[in-house]
């Protein structure tokens, strides 16, 4: 569609609002979901989005993962102390900077795996085991969180991003079957896993006399569980509506510019669902350096705020970190991370 000036002006004043208000507001801070949900409608209805597909789409959309935080929660809450009994081993005989840091990378290195969603709820279950101070647990669950994001585009299977970057090229001169995400993307995407692990261990280094290991006897009543499980489906459905909503915007702002300035566009990754900017950016005849840049973007940046990936929502509502809490870390975190990927990409490419 094309998209008037008056619309773009619009949008634009409806992606600052998604920026400044959940930093700035209280009310915002402890309503994310709420806001999100307002500013979708907000931007749907400015671009005249509304049919009954799209509504039909924007409340099935939340489904899949409402669910398994549903089932996950409902398993941890019955059995997390026979499941963490072995994952304590490695508590108790490394060092706590030893032990997290392997935690935070191997959360990353499976969540293409296992699903972005399951690899935040694990993490969030054992930093509530776990007695770490609430700016050490911020500080990890938001490197643990930036891990699971890189990780999750290496296989077509955890979230939509790799999958949408799979079906994109599978018919073009790429040829993309699924490994393909993997054999290119690997080398460059472990070393930020790692980084990530690092900074995980260095945060907790003097956590040695602080960190008290304990199975948690008692239960999550149910009302919890349920309560977190509609919470996360509002902010999917949120997402959703963001997405769509703000997609022209993307097409007439973005789309067209090339890799290295796209690199630092998909900053918007962080109120804009990442799969979305991939379907609008990513095409069958997209040159591998472009690629290359567009993806190690969209996969790094979307953790800068809570509402930027699904893993943040997830482990930020199990453990209830607030967006300035989140973003005090994870901006200049993620500034740091993506400062060091774009020089690695202008030296090799």
């Amino acid at each position: 569609m094309e998209v008037t000036l008056i619309t773009k002006i619009l949008l634009a004043v409806v992606v600052l609002n998604l920026l400044v208000w959940p930093l700035v507001s209280k009310w915002v801070e402890n309503h994310l979901e709420v806001f999100l949900l307002l500013v979708g409608v907000a931007a749907v209805t400015i671009t005249g989005g509304w049919n009954k597909d799209f509504i039909y789409q924007t409340f099935n959309a939340p489904v899949n993962v409402a669910f398994i935080v549903l089932v996950v929660s409902i398993i941890f809450n019955y059995y997390s102390r026979y499941i963490f009994r072995v994952l304590f081993i490695l508590f108790r005989y490394l060092e706590p900077k030893y032990s997290f840091a392997i935690l935070v990378f191997l959360l990353g290195m499976v969540s293409s795996i296992c699903s972005v969603t399951v690899a935040a709820l694990v993490l969030a279950e054992v930093l509530q085991v776990v007695n770490l101070e609430r700016e050490q647990t911020v500080k990890v669950t938001v490197y643990a969180c930036y891990a699971i994001g890189l990780g999750a585009i290496l296989l077509p299977l955890a979230e939509p991003l790799g999958l949408v970057i799979y079906n994109e090229l599978a018919a073009g001169p790429h040829q993309a079957d699924f490994f393909f995400v993997l054999r290119h993307f690997f080398w460059w995407i472990v070393p930020g896993i790692a980084l990530m692990s690092l900074a995980t261990g260095y945060t907790v280094r003097n956590a040695n006399t602080q960190v008290q290991l304990h199975i948690r006897e008692d239960k999550e009543d149910h009302k919890s569980i349920l309560r977190r499980t509609w919470h996360i489906y509002l902010f999917v459905a949120a997402l959703h509506l963001i997405s769509t909503g703000l997609r022209p915007f993307a097409q007439s702002t973005i789309a067209h510019l090339n890799g290295k300035i796209l690199f630092w566009a998909n900053a918007v990754s962080v109120i804009i669902d990442n799969a979305t900017l991939a379907a609008i950016e990513v095409t069958p005849n997209v040159t591998t350096e472009n690629l290359m840049y567009m993806v190690i973007g969209l996969a790094a940046f979307g953790s800068m705020l809570v509402q930027g990936n699904l893993p943040n929502i997830v482990a930020a509502e199990k453990l209830n970190i607030k967006s300035r809490e989140w973003a005090r870390v994870a901006v200049p975190a993620g500034l740091v991370l993506m400062s060091g990927y774009f020089i690695m990409l202008c030296i090799k490419l």
